[in-house]
């Protein structure tokens, strides 16, 4: 579809966070890029039981598909993917937030984009990781502020909202609202059938959910604004 805003640059913890949480946004500012972090292939073979619940033998097998289906999304949304090779929490011990911090760094810098888009960083460790890595961009001048998104189904949980944006503060992080409407992500129309088509596309991951169109995805994409202390 044809947007009318400029592209961002969104980060995402996992190969479908950006499209479930901020998918309108992407369908009304094509040619944003979504940086995924931990959509690295573990060495080997292995088996987790949320692959399993996916309906992968393994996590090669898993992976490999995770990407199609990303890229095939972002595709619908007028995006395109940067996988970081960080492993997902399943298959291997947490980065240091350093580490991922710079990475995320260079891979927007490369972007030329302006506008960064990142996750709250809710619930989840790779989310919570993500999401701190970011602050410590903010922190560093690196940009001074972004906009960040509401995690979507983990943003569901009383309070989890709250308690980060506690616990942003004590890290000198500000988190200040954004209204519904000021970036175009509208909850309806055009944008919102673009990012139906764009969810269905992670069909694996939806099978985990035992659910075609988990209802939290159909409500209004929320935004604040962080910025440094």
């Amino acid at each position: 579809m044809n947007g009318t805003r400029a592209p961002c640059f969104v980060v995402s913890p996992h190969l479908d966070d950006a499209v479930f949480s901020c998918g309108m946004l992407l369908a009304t500012h094509p040619e944003s890029v979504v940086c995924t972090v931990f959509a690295g292939e573990p060495p080997g073979r292995r088996e987790t039981p949320w692959d399993r619940a996916c309906g992968f033998a393994d996590s090669r097998q898993a992976m490999q598909t995770r990407w199609n289906e990303d890229r095939r999304a972002l595709e619908h949304c007028g995006a395109r993917a940067v996988h970081l090779r960080f492993l997902d929490s399943q298959y291997a011990p947490l980065p240091a937030a350093d580490d991922v911090a710079a990475a995320i760094s260079d891979a927007w810098r490369r972007s030329g984009l302006a506008t960064l888009v990142v996750p709250l960083g809710l619930y989840h460790s790779d989310h919570l990781l993500t999401g701190d890595a970011c602050c410590r961009l903010l922190r560093s001048g690196r940009p001074g502020s972004c906009i960040a998104y509401e995690d979507a189904l983990y943003r569901t949980r009383p309070g989890i909202v709250r308690d980060r944006r506690d616990a942003l503060a004590r890290a000198g992080v500000t988190m200040s609202s954004l209204p519904d409407d000021a970036l175009g992500a509208r909850s309806g129309g055009a944008a919102a059938a673009v990012k139906r088509r764009a969810v269905r596309t992670y069909r694996t991951q939806l099978r985990a959910f035992n659910d075609a169109y988990p209802y939290d995805l159909a409500e209004p994409e929320r935004f604040w604004i962080l910025a440094a202390m």
